[in-house]
């Protein structure tokens, strides 16, 4: 069922990794300043765009932070002085670029959607023609609020021929989802270690367009002292960081890029998620269980599933845990509806062979007691 005695992580984040990747983390102490550390920030950086299919058209600059250091770092370098950020928002993460603007006092233009649809180009269009101040499209593509996909591929050829640059979200969709980088367009492209590379968190990235987004950073006001793009840029390039990084961290994402080439990539990568996907959705349908987004908008890593009626979220969540299984609660407006499920990170077949036994026996066992976990059987909250 799980592997080494510890649970297997069916959360959008942290992803579980492989016990190559955490060996990696005893590589030994390393200072920044050393010749051995830039020949690895100089291969990270090197890694990064070519195993996302970016090479030559895309430059990273990496950062010590979650994802959503990346996504502030996009959104400070991208918008000039005295314009505008347009936000596509239709769940959780794209409401935080509009956060992160409004916490630098940067002009918002909203376009909001369903959380349960895709986003609409059209609508995009349109709010790009009547704003001439946009300066750049923020998107996220993989929505895992709800496990739902936008359409960034067509959003992006909107963009493209605007003087506008396309930030796209794609920390929970790299190597995880088509369409394939490349084809999104994306100027300033926000990524992570953890999730799709399947590295361990604490390190996370932006590929800068070497046609317009590199360009623009150099354009924009400096905003950060930590995440400023533009000193970080100048300093990768000379193989040197401003600020001690997660040196362990970068020793595993590099273990992973290893781990994730000899395994097919891209290709191989997307199409096992895809297996993944089709595997545990037939399960979750034996079991009775909906899934919140359709079909042709759903994700490949995350499944939302309404709640069974009379079945709590946290009843669900401990058994599921005494199963050896750790999942998510949902989020958005109605958030006691439904709960989540991720096939993210390193997960072995066996391990999802067995989620459909367990949540069938999960679920037998709450309505058993009334929808609530029996007495003495609780767990911690993961």
């Amino acid at each position: 069922m799980t592997r080494h005695g510890e649970p297997t992580l069916l959360t959008p984040g942290p992803a579980g990794t492989s016990r190559r990747v955490r060996n990696a983390l005893l590589r030994g102490d390393l200072c920044h300043r050393e010749p051995e550390f830039t020949e690895l920030l100089d291969r990270l950086r090197a890694a990064l765009p070519a195993c996302l299919n970016l090479a030559g058209t895309h430059e990273a600059v990496i950062v010590t932070g979650s994802g959503t250091a990346a996504m502030e770092m996009a959104v400070i370098g991208s918008v000039r002085a005295g314009r505008a950020l347009l936000v596509i928002r239709n769940g959780m993460y794209g409401d935080r670029f509009v956060r992160i603007a409004a916490a630098y006092g940067i002009e918002t233009v909203v376009v909001d959607g369903s959380w349960t649809r895709p986003a609409d180009p059209h609508a995009v269009a349109d709010a790009l023609r009547g704003n001439p101040r946009v300066d750049a499209v923020a998107c996220v593509h993989h929505e895992t609020t709800t496990g739902l996909l936008n359409p960034v591929g067509a959003i992006g050829g909107i963009v493209r021929d605007q003087e506008a640059v396309f930030i796209v979200d794609a920390i929970s969709s790299s190597a995880i989802e088509a369409p394939d980088l490349p084809a999104v367009a994306g100027d300033v492209i926000c990524g992570t270690a953890n999730k799709g590379l399947h590295g361990i968190p604490g390190v996370s990235f932006v590929l800068f367009s070497l046609a317009k987004g590199v360009e623009r950073v150099s354009a924009v006001p400096r905003r950060s002292l930590y995440l400023d793009p533009s000193a970080l840029l100048a300093g990768q390039r000379s193989g040197s960081v401003p600020f001690t990084p997660a040196i362990q961290a970068c020793y595993a994402l590099d273990e992973a890029i290893a781990e994730y080439v000899e395994a097919g990539g891209y290709t191989y990568r997307v199409r096992e998620y895809s297996k993944r996907a089709e595997l545990v959705r037939a399960g979750f349908t034996r079991n009775g269980l909906s899934i919140l987004v359709d079909e042709p908008y759903r994700a490949n890593s995350v499944t939302a599933l309404w709640l069974p009626h009379e079945v709590s979220y946290g009843a669900l969540h401990d058994e599921l845990k005494r199963r050896g299984y750790v999942v998510y609660a949902g989020l958005g407006p109605v958030p006691d509806t439904h709960f989540r499920i991720a096939t993210m990170g390193d997960i072995r077949p066996g391990e999802l062979a067995g989620l459909e036994a367990a949540v069938r026996d999960s679920l037998d066992a709450i309505k058993r007691h009334g929808g609530v976990v029996p007495p003495g059987r609780r767990v911690a909250r993961a």
